[in-house]
């Protein structure tokens, strides 16, 4: 290939210049020997041969210049000079280049970490094989809006399963917990119920035993089991002959048949560490109701998911006419498995996060390229010089966009430190339980891909933003430049302009950053200020599930429970304790579907809320207020009725104008009806940003729970008392394991996402503030210095100091206004894509966008006036003298 063989002339130039010289030297003078030669047969004496055949080539320097740039030798050399020279020049000027490349660094590091999460988690496909041909399917309902993760019903998800033509294989999973038992303390382990066709579909093979067959997944197979890597390493040692062997788990024997590598996660399931075949017995597959099963699917090759998606409508369309009392008005979301899970791992806040670093690193260059246009006027007689010697133009610009991108390289290579501890400090705030639900475990590394876009947008802005020193200096009129008496000149009106262009333009920039980023922090602050509507201070929480197997009667759940309790109440340093089916943040729970007695519903109509069994103490433990009515007493568990305390915001939209109190309830599938006798304050259940909602308590006494959580008010720190806990419900069965954490914690965890990026947007904030006002000092200090003379002058015909002051503040803030104007009235367009990321703030906020313009205008104000008194205290004499 041409190019080729060009690229490879040109390196033997550069590295072996002497060389090539010697060679079109010899050349040079083989075609002169060989001239006169024949002059000498045509009868020539040798010295008229020689001249002759000298002047029949022509200029010898000019034809060996010809043969070096032919061969390669003038580019590379050139670039070489270019090179050299810029070095020395950056070198020279060493307080411009750390400043530069500090405010790169920043800029471009930043970047590199928000990029690095972006490639991993959003730009790289799926860890499986053709992913883009796997889907995800979610309940909705098409009248009231509401979509939920799992399938309408098993029966119905079977059903298909049997009937669709467009899929390879469908899926059905849910999330569980395990008690393993045996040898080792009792621990709790998460994992799921899976179909036989769960680990083929997603082409996961494991590095021991096998997967799961159609056979192991039905009602009365054999129990067998699937452990993760870490799980088989951890309580198992590694053991090799795992694989046949029989594990407790709920005190039954299950055989382990696979061992699956620790790369292998499904985001959507989260931590899983353990799995068991599903094995729906004949009911569960012909229940109609209830959604409990999650789904997915992978599409035959020829099978678009616009084609599944009108095959799946056409099968849940049959379903509603078949079974109107279960079906009516649902449907099926049929969604690429790839972008659910990118929403999921939050790809809109990621986005986010990196359009604000962009902005940051477009403030970072017009600083840079302000201070090279400063630093070009410095330079005009040196330009000018060269150019006199002969420099054209085009060499001068090139010059320059050489120490432009020597420069940018210099910010990329610093910059890519900054990006590695950006990306190492991000790691380190996300927690590792949220950790499952990402992609790789949320693992990040500075790949070659990471590496090519930080080398791409350093040449790029390197080449944007060089441009403009670069055809400033290209164009001067080198007679005015030489007769100029001074070198401390103001420069060209057009340098002067595109600095300011430039201030106006990252003033404005870091105003946007600025109100974006204080909008993601009030509404954090909104957030973590609303509370969850409880006291989590000083409470600890022990979690714990009762296999099925040993406590098969409510009467042994709740004399366990009841028996846990008192144990744990008698514990010195024990405030006050109360029992939860499942307490907020932690993880698990639990809906049901009821009817307001005396309004029936509709057919196909449904009416839900969250549903906790309580114990009598929970309300007082927690401190959630009791807004009407009574809590819980001991009386309940003798009632014939149940008692039942609804949230505050369930009483509200229930019952506008009426009193809940008295009021009865229908209650799930068992049709028990149970009498409100109590309104508490809401509860926040999943996470800090929901909205109030609806929530149904009963008595733990009436509803006994094979899911327990205790939660225990400690009177001094609660995460002391884990052990001793643990300890009082091992001494009721020790083979229950017990997950315990201190509720703050619990909140912190599912708040970690938001902490992160707040931390992110304060950092950027503070940065994008600090590149404006840097900007701002430095165009004014550079003014300063240029106008001395001008200053001296002044200063003799009568102008005071604080005139001189005013003058140069006042045009600092005029450059400073216009962009903060520009700004506001750009954030004010932009903040509309983060409305969906604010709690409880309107993306035109007027306090925002009124108390950040003022603090911007503060700082501005403080930038110019550094550099303004140093013009105040010039002194005409030696300004004068000195000019």
């Amino acid at each position: 290939m041409e190019w080729l063989s060009k690229l490879a002339m040109r390196l033997r130039a550069l590295r072996r210049g002497d060389a090539v010289h010697r060679e079109i030297a010899e050349e040079w003078q083989f075609h002169i020997d060989l001239r006169t030669l024949e002059n000498i047969r045509r009868g020539m004496t040798p010295e008229t041969a020689r001249r002759t055949a000298e002047q029949h080539f022509g200029n010898r320097g000019y034809i060996k210049d010809l043969s070096w740039e032919e061969r390669g030798g003038g580019l590379a050399e050139t670039v070489w000079q270019d090179l050299k020279f810029g070095i020395r020049q950056l070198w020279k000027s060493s307080g411009f280049t750390v400043v530069a490349v500090l405010s790169l660094a920043l800029g471009i590091g930043a970047n590199t970490a928000i990029f690095s999460y972006i490639d991993a988690w959003m730009i790289k496909p799926l860890p499986y094989p053709q992913p883009d041909r796997l889907v995800r399917f979610e309940t909705q309902d098409k009248k009231h809006g509401w979509t939920s993760s799992g399938v309408t019903s098993a029966a119905d998800f079977f059903d298909f399963q049997r009937q669709n033509s467009s899929f390879e294989q469908t899926v059905a999973w849910s999330s569980a917990n395990f008690n393993l038992t045996g040898d080792d303390p009792p621990e709790l382990v998460e994992g799921g119920r899976v179909t036989w066709n769960y680990f083929d579909t997603l082409g996961a093979k494991p590095i021991l035993g096998r997967t799961f067959t159609a056979e192991d997944d039905h009602s009365g197979a054999p129990h067998l089991v699937i452990l993760s890597q870490g799980l088989w390493q951890g309580r198992y040692a590694g053991d090799l002959k795992i694989i046949g062997r029989n594990i407790a788990i709920g005190r039954e024997a299950y055989t382990v048949v696979g061992v699956m590598p620790g790369t292998f996660q499904f985001p959507l399931m989260g931590v899983a560490n353990l799995w068991v075949p599903l094995a729906a017995t004949d009911k569960q597959r012909a229940e109609r109701s209830g959604i409990w099963l999650a789904a997915f699917g992978r599409l035959k090759p020829s099978v678009s998911l616009e084609q599944a998606r009108a095959e799946t409508t056409t099968f849940l369309t049959r379903l509603e006419r078949e079974f109107p009392q279960t079906n009516t008005n649902l449907t099926w979301l049929v969604t690429s498995m790839t972008d659910e899970i990118r929403r999921e791992e939050g790809a809109p806040e990621v986005m986010m996060c990196f359009v604000i670093v962009g902005l940051v690193l477009l403030i970072a260059c017009a600083n840079v390229a302000n201070l090279m246009l400063a630093r070009a006027t410095g330079r005009k007689k040196e330009f000018a010089v060269r150019g006199a010697l002969g420099a054209t133009g085009r060499r001068l610009a090139r010059q320059l966009l050489t120490e432009s991108l020597l420069l940018f390289l210099l910010g990329a290579a610093a910059g890519l430190f900054f990006g590695l501890w950006g990306m190492r400090w991000i790691a380190l705030q996300i927690p590792g339980h949220i950790r499952a639900y990402i992609v790789n475990y949320g693992h990040v590394d500075l790949n070659f891909t990471t590496l090519a876009f930080t080398l791409v947008i350093a040449l790029l802005c390197g080449l944007v933003f060089g441009l403009a020193p670069a055809l400033g200096s290209s164009r001067l009129d080198l007679n005015l430049t030489l007769k100029e008496a001074s070198s401390q000149t103001s420069g060209s009106s057009h340098s002067g302009r595109l600095r300011r262009i430039f201030v106006a333009a990252e003033t404005a920039l870091a105003v946007v950053v600025l109100i974006s980023a204080t909008l993601l922090v009030k509404s954090f602050i909104i957030s973590v200020r609303s509370g969850p509507g409880f006291n989590p201070s000083n409470v600890l929480t022990a979690q714990l599930a009762l296999p099925r197997t040993k406590y098969t009667q409510d009467a042994q759940v709740r004399n366990f429970s009841e028996e846990a309790l008192a144990r744990i109440h008698s514990l010195p340093g024990v405030a006050s304790v109360g029992v939860a089916s499942h307490v907020p943040f932690g993880g698990f729970g639990q809906g049901i579907e009821f009817e307001v007695v005396g309004r029936p519903l509709q057919p196909g109509e449904r009416q839900g809320a969250p549903f906790t069994a309580v114990s009598q103490d929970y309300f007082s433990t927690m401190q959630i207020g009791l807004v009407k009515g009574r809590l819980f007493d001991p009386t309940e568990a003798y009632a014939s009725s149940p008692s039942v305390i609804v949230s505050q915001t369930m009483a509200r939209q229930l019952w506008p104008d009426e009193d809940p109190i008295g009021k009865k309830l229908r209650l799930s599938e068992q049709r028990t009806i149970g009498t409100i006798v109590g309104v508490v304050s809401d509860v926040k259940t999943y996470h800090l940003r929901e909205p109030h909602g609806w929530h149904i308590y009963v008595p733990m006494a009436q509803f006994p729970s094979r899911t327990l959580a205790y939660a225990v008010r400690t009177t001094g720190d609660s995460t002391t008392m884990a052990a001793a806990i643990r300890d009082a419900i091992w001494s009721v069965d020790r083979d229950q394991p017990v997950s315990s954490a201190p509720m703050e914690t619990l909140i912190a965890t599912v708040d970690a996402g938001n902490r992160v990026v707040t931390k992110l947007m304060v950092f950027f904030g503070a940065l994008a503030l600090f590149l404006g006002v840097i900007g701002i000092y430095g165009v004014m200090a550079h003014l300063v210095s240029q106008r001395t003379h001008e200053i001296g002058i002044r200063t003799a015909l009568g102008a005071s100091p604080p005139q001189v002051l005013r003058m140069f503040i006042g045009q600092g803030m005029k450059l400073a206004l216009i962009g903060i104007a520009v700004g506001v009235v750009s954030a004010l367009g932009a903040t509309r894509a983060l409305a969906t990321m604010l709690y409880q703030v309107t993306p035109s906020d007027p306090l925002t966008f009124i108390t950040v313009p003022i603090l911007f205008a503060m700082v501005a104000a403080a930038a110019c006036g550094v550099p303004a008194r140093r013009a105040m205290k010039v002194d005409p004499l030696i300004a004068l003298r000195y000019e």
